[in-house]
């Protein structure tokens, strides 16, 4: 159940993430044609080929960092870990510091019980990021209380995934 309402989240707040994209790309640019194809397309397989595609035309898109969060997004929908580990690599690879990233590979690491290592990594700087959060004002979007509680229920998941990965290593 906790599952269901965490990914939900990450769902919600992933989907809320794409008509921000268009302060990122040029409107009416090819690049922003493409992104709404994705945006419009219901299916998903179909909209993690055209990802795929997007990926591979802009390699240099300020978007990347949308396509790989809707694409593990979608992955966690599947319930594909290897696929989320990938796209995640990916996006930590664009934004160092996106906190769904590092939530949600810490997750994987741990549920694949691969690079456990890694996952303790993942975990401690999203604990680390809520940490700070917690000094800032609230984003764009978010109420003073809107943004405790993101911050909180962020930093809650961070120890738990911390301290599920640290109890995993030998």
């Amino acid at each position: 159940m906790k599952t269901k309402v965490i990914l939900t989240l990450c769902v919600v707040f992933v989907w809320g993430l794409v008509p921000n994209l268009s302060a990122q790309v040029i409107a009416g640019s090819p690049e922003d044609k493409a992104f709404q194809l994705i945006d419009a397309e219901n299916n998903v397989d179909a909209k993690i080929t055209l990802l795929n595609d997007f990926e591979k035309q802009y390699p240099q898109s300020k978007a990347l960092r949308e396509v790989y969060l809707l694409q593990m997004t979608i992955y966690q929908q599947k319930n594909d870990q290897t696929k989320i580990i990938e796209t995640g690599e990916k996006l930590i690879k664009v934004d160092a510091e996106n906190l769904n990233g590092l939530l949600t590979l810490s997750r994987a690491y741990s549920l694949e019980r691969k690079n456990l290592d890694r996952a303790v990594q993942y975990a401690q700087k999203a604990v680390d990021i809520t940490a700070r959060l917690k000094t800032q004002p609230p984003q764009n979007g978010y109420s003073d209380e809107q943004w405790k509680q993101y911050v909180e229920s962020n930093e809650q998941l961070a120890k738990s995934y911390l301290s599920y990965a640290r109890s995993l290593k030998p």
